[in-house]
């Protein structure tokens, strides 16, 4: 990279992380499901634990970020920590888990701008129609800098946080009963749909990890990316917990699940409108499209940064580790958004075939793609957590004990006991008891993605060592005067 093309600072690097979290469609979409299929009231507590077990993380991770600056975090984290073939099975893994992710919201994000328009100007179009031209529009952007983008996404970002906080206002001006904080007891965390609540809960942090994919454009990156992190997790968990604390109190804490159930996400706006702000309904509610617009744009470029990363080391496609002067990868965005628009060309078919309705794109996309990917990032963040403790142990630092093994090994408890309780519940994240056989399927895809990576590292290993070894390097292979003489020798023999 250029000295030019490091411009991010740290307040660019959290618009852009902190989008990928999509902060209103969470508050009145996610917080709202957690409660419903949860069927427990302890969302908000949920919340703060799932913000302190990702700030945990952050720990090693922030270190690593300073001994490895590199794009694509855990390909090289992992590398270096566990090995080269581990480290390409976690970038295969991130970029079909991210790609899931950005897929989902698109398809979201079609069905409620049509959905919209349809309340409002009665016009009824198709949801792909919307998610073509936002696809359209982040390939725009993807040919931009980061910089650009994390402008364009701190607009949207202060319109979707001024929507929530007035709801909050109106919550607490207006509350169903007595102020109380019953939501943050351990009762109402622990029982049997408390694997269901924590996966919906840790899905509100998927993107946090992002900050460091953003290392090579950043204005002193040793400070920059850190710093970026822990502002990112500390907003998140604060705000979510904040906010579904807050739906809790526009109901009554013990009928908020009830509530939720019957209302889902229409809670958050009826509420709204219940209290003579009706004419504000369809205002923030065309925020909640330009919210799933901010989140896709921003697992666009983390996407376009992990192959840009993959290219350049020639473990794929050369051409796409291609950039351009404003440290854009120019080549791994449009190969993105042409992968993109075909999925959605696939979306379209499959929603023709089979005679579903128009909510296809969100029960049935929405709802397998978000699963599938964020169960890969959960289990991405838990090897992770591993590899920082593997790469302190064989590299002198000067780190304290606690952020090179008491944090990480936390973490790895933590994520650990998510991912089983994910896997376990995914059944209910599924929503269909007649769709039994996707509890199977969709983990394996996922986790199959994986050990693809890996296989193409061993074979990288037996057939070009040159680029086997160079992994996780963070540029070009180089043929090495010794690799010639090991290959010369081979073809002498």
């Amino acid at each position: 990279m250029t000295a030019q093309s490091r411009n991010l600072k740290t307040h660019n690097i959290v618009f852009l992380v902190v989008a990928a979290a999509a902060p209103l469609t969470v508050v009145s979409a996610g917080v709202t499901a957690a409660y419903a299929a949860s069927g427990m009231a302890g969302v908000p507590l949920g919340y703060l634990l799932c913000g302190a077990l990702v700030a945990l993380f952050a720990v090693g991770f922030c270190a690593m970020a300073k001994e490895i600056p590199n794009t694509a975090a855990f390909f090289s984290y992992v590398s270096a920590g566990l090995g080269r073939s581990h480290g390409l099975a976690a970038s295969w893994l991130a970029i079909v888990s991210y790609t899931a992710m950005q897929i989902a919201l698109y398809c979201l994000l079609g069905y409620t701008a049509a959905s919209l328009i349809s309340t409002v100007a009665g016009v009824h179009w198709p949801w792909w129609l919307f998610s073509f031209a936002a696809l359209g529009l982040v390939a725009l952007l993807g040919l931009k800098s980061a910089d650009f983008a994390s402008r364009i996404l701190g607009v949207l970002l202060a319109c979707e946080f001024t929507a929530v906080m007035f709801f909050c206002f109106l919550a607490l001006r207006n509350p169903a009963d007595s102020l109380g904080v019953q939501t943050f007891t351990p009762q109402q965390l622990i029982g049997a749909g408390t694997g269901t609540l924590l996966a919906f809960t840790i899905a509100g942090f998927m993107g946090i990890e992002s900050s460091a994919m953003y290392s090579e454009e950043a204005v002193n990156p040793s400070n920059t990316i850190p710093r970026a992190t822990l502002i990112s997790v500390s907003i998140i968990s604060a705000f979510y917990g904040f906010s579904s604390w807050c739906i809790a109190q526009s109901t009554g804490e013990s009928h908020v699940v009830e509530q939720a159930q019957t209302y889902g996400s229409d809670l958050f706006f009826n509420f709204i409108g219940e209290r003579g702000f009706l004419y504000l309904v369809p205002v923030i509610q065309s925020l909640l499209v330009t919210s799933l617009f901010a989140a896709t744009t921003a697992f666009h470029n983390s996407i376009s940064r992990y192959l840009m990363a993959l290219g350049r080391e020639e473990v794929i496609w050369k051409r796409l580790g291609v950039t351009k002067g404003s440290g854009a990868p120019v080549a791994a965005s449009l190969f993105q958004s042409a992968f993109g628009v075909l999925v959605l060309l696939a979306a379209v078919l499959a929603q023709l075939l089979t005679g579903f309705d128009e909510s296809f794109p969100a029960t049935v996309v929405f709802s397998w793609m978000s699963n599938a990917g964020g169960f890969g990032l959960v289990f991405l963040l838990l090897v992770t957590s591993i590899s920082v403790v593997l790469y302190f142990r064989k590299t002198l630092n000067a780190y304290s004990c606690f952020v090179t093994v008491v944090a990480p090994a936390l973490a790895i408890a933590g994520f650990g006991t998510m991912f089983v309780l994910i896997l376990t519940n995914f059944s209910n994240l599924i929503g269909d008891a007649q769709l039994w056989y996707l509890v199977f399927i969709i983990p394996s895809i996922i986790l199959s993605c994986g050990v693809a990576g890996y296989a193409r590292g061993e074979y990288l290993k037996r057939h070009r060592p040159e680029v086997y070894c160079n992994i996780g390097s963070g540029r070009p292979p180089v043929i090495t005067d010794l690799l010639v003489i090991e290959d010369t020798a081979r073809a002498k023999r």
